[in-house]
């Protein structure tokens, strides 16, 4: 290895830094699989003797690799290649358009004429304004003040009573969880989710370096029992739950179990992250947000992505008055600010009622869609919701897993198994999960079930 990296500095670029050179080089090497996972890498001290090369440099070097998420650096353990979060994720989640491929791993909405004639028509008007600020606009924000007050509106027609100062414009709704994570928690601390959570979620743990725990569940989401038996005997850092259309169960928390989740919490001064993505689907007021129980230690996250366009990825974050200015500088390292031009999209349609008439029309067609899922895999269904964008289905005994979830790959139909979904140290189900928003017909999604249907019942 160290040998390598020599030579490597012998052979530099003209003009290229040694520092550069060492980044570059190691990075390579993580890249190619020359250096494995978690793979402990020599001391600074013992690099720099070795290559005959100054001290700072070889701690810029660790340091830029570390920035750029390939090492993780920590006093007393050393400098390790950290775990690649999206290694396998293909695996499960196709990460490009493939026309031969049934889709239905991907969680996406269902893309209708009517989304094509609101963005038509919103983007006629806006190019014909004389006045178009969102062009030039690159300040360090938490979100211009109008849009901020427009959100707070929305946000408060779904049972949680801010005001505009308090939310914060991010880039989706993965974006505010993660800068929810990152203003509280740091490595070694202890996260409580559902034993079953959105992979995004797990993929945080492995770049902060918290650990995560999975808590029992039932068809209502996290049991209180368990989460205050773990806050009894554990210092638990927060809890990120889905209290809304959990992914991938599609549970809903009732809201007595609301109100004890946050009483737990608040008796034991835990963060409580609240996912609710998927909230809007059900329509304003169904349930009252956990954070608005305890407002002194929630973070409440949202965005537009699940319920009124896919591609519309603006989010929004409400943190506790006490982790605002933490979150505010969590914001501006990792995006600077949102981008202008869709939060403004997102404005007009919240402020015209767009957004409201793109969700009904998402909540028709996913009824319309998960009825066709209930007629064709109804002896498979483990969870399902009418206004839910995906279905649990139970894994035959006769079939394993990941078998059937190739064997569908080789028909030409992409579906999600239990991996993903699973804290690490846990047992994945076995279970798969198919996403109904593929961009399809209903003959063609008709086909691609009844498809599935026959794969489920043969006999491997």
């Amino acid at each position: 290895m160290l040998e390598e990296w020599r030579a490597a500095l012998q052979h530099a670029e003209e003009g290229e830094s040694k520092y550069k050179t060492l980044v570059r080089t190691i990075a390579e090497d993580i890249e190619q699989g020359r250096l494995a996972e978690l793979q402990r890498l020599p001391s600074q001290r013992q690099v720099a003797h070795a290559l005959g090369i100054s001290g700072q440099t070889v701690t810029n070097a660790y340091q830029e690799l570390e920035r750029l998420g390939l090492l993780r650096c920590e006093v007393g353990r050393g400098s390790h290649v950290s775990k690649r979060v999206t290694k396998h994720i293909t695996t499960y989640i196709l990460d490009e358009d493939q026309p031969a491929i049934a889709d239905l791993s991907t969680a996406t909405l269902m893309r209708t004429t009517e989304h094509e004639r609101c963005w038509r028509a919103l983007c006629e008007r806006m190019s014909q304004e004389q006045e178009q600020p969102w062009l030039r606009a690159s300040r360090p924000i938490a979100g211009a003040q109008a849009h901020r007050e427009i959100a707070s509106a929305w946000i408060g027609s779904h049972g949680l009573k801010v005001e505009p100062g308090r939310v914060m414009i991010t880039n989706g709704a993965t974006h505010a969880l993660h800068i929810a994570l990152t203003s509280i928690t740091g490595h070694g601390d202890l996260v409580a989710c559902e034993n079953l959570t959105d992979h995004g979620i797990i993929g945080s743990a492995q770049v902060v370096g918290f650990s995560l725990k999975g808590l029992d569940t039932d068809a209502y989401g996290i049991k209180p029992e368990d989460f205050d038996d773990l806050c009894c005997n554990d210092r638990v850092t927060a809890l990120v739950c889905t209290p809304n259309l959990n992914n991938p169960t599609s549970s809903i928390m009732p809201d007595a179990r609301r109100r004890e989740i946050a009483e737990i919490a608040g008796n034991h001064g835990v963060f409580i992250i609240e996912d609710d993505v998927y909230g809007p689907l059900l329509g304003a007021g169904s349930y009252v947000p956990i954070s608005q129980y305890l407002p002194d230690l929630s973070f409440y996250c949202t965005s537009l992505t699940k319920s009124v366009m896919t591609s519309l990825r603006v989010g929004f974050l409400v943190p506790p008055k006490r982790a605002a200015a933490r979150a505010e500088t969590v914001l501006r390292l990792t995006s600077w600010m949102t981008n202008p031009i869709m939060s403004e999209v997102a404005a007009r349609w919240l402020r015209d009622g767009t957004a409201e008439v793109l969700t009904k029309v998402q909540r028709e067609l996913i009824e319309a869609r998960q009825a066709l899922v209930s007629a064709h895999l109804k002896e498979y269904i483990l969870a399902q919701h009418p206004r839910a964008l995906i279905t649990w289905l139970r894994v035959p005994p006769y079939w394993g897993m990941q078998a059937l979830v190739s064997r569908l790959r080789e028909l030409g139909i992409a579906v999600t198994s239990s991996e993903p979904f699973t804290v690490p140290g846990g047992k994945p189900p076995q279970a798969i999960r198919i996403s109904i928003g593929a961009e399809y017909d209903d003959e063609q999604m008709k086909r691609t079930l009844e498809l599935i249907s026959g794969t489920f019942a043969s006999v491997v």
